[in-house]
């Protein structure tokens, strides 16, 4: 968690630099953005009980079954949730924010941002059936690479480019590439030789 609210800590000062306006409309979508995840960590935390439970029988196919079932409710929650997400984005942010630049920033990056959610999703899966081995090393590891980076230089270059839309353009390719790398660390990382008790 210090990770990860020293590296928003970061976005925020990113995002200081367009107004007052700018600054609301972003912290009315965070306000949202905390409520979008809520399926996202449920799952995670779900599949990180059932992976460790199997793991320590060592019935490694039941944890592929897992993994394989996560990813797909994950992906079929969140695309729905992005989905709307896009349709209803000004109304939401105007229950956090009547003015009228703040919700048009607020609108804008969510709609933005909103098709990439499936992918922060994707890692909170695939970090949760990691995490049930007892790496959890390696997920903190996974977890500053994903911020620190990925997040806090992706958000940077691209709000240098692009503007105040960069600043969603960044986070969002940023969850993409941060699901690449959990992806490949599920498949070819040591996490499956975790030994947590000798005999």
């Amino acid at each position: 968690m210090i990770v990860i609210f020293a590296g928003m800590t970061i976005i925020l000062s990113v995002v200081n630099n367009y107004g007052a306006s700018i600054v609301a409309g972003f912290g009315a979508a965070q306000r949202l953005d905390s409520i979008i995840l809520l399926p996202a960590i449920a799952l995670g935390t779900a599949v990180n009980a059932m992976a460790a439970q199997n793991i320590g029988a060592n019935k490694w196919d039941r944890v592929s079954d897992i993994s394989k079932v996560g990813i797909l409710y994950n992906l079929s929650i969140m695309l729905v949730i992005a989905i709307i997400l896009f349709t209803l984005a000004e109304p939401l942010v105007k229950l956090f924010i009547q003015d009228q630049e703040s919700v048009k920033f607020g609108s804008l990056y969510l709609k933005t941002i909103a098709f990439f959610y499936p992918f922060i999703g994707l890692n909170f899966i695939l970090n949760g059936v990691v995490r049930g081995s007892g790496a959890m090393f390696h997920v903190l590891i996974l977890n500053i690479i994903s911020l620190w980076l990925l997040r806090v230089p992706f958000t940077y270059f691209a709000s240098s480019l692009y503007g105040e839309l960069g600043i969603a353009l960044g986070i969002g390719i940023s969850f993409l590439v941060s699901a690449l790398f959990s992806i490949a660390y599920y498949f070819w990382g040591s996490w499956r030789k975790k030994v947590l008790f000798e005999s």
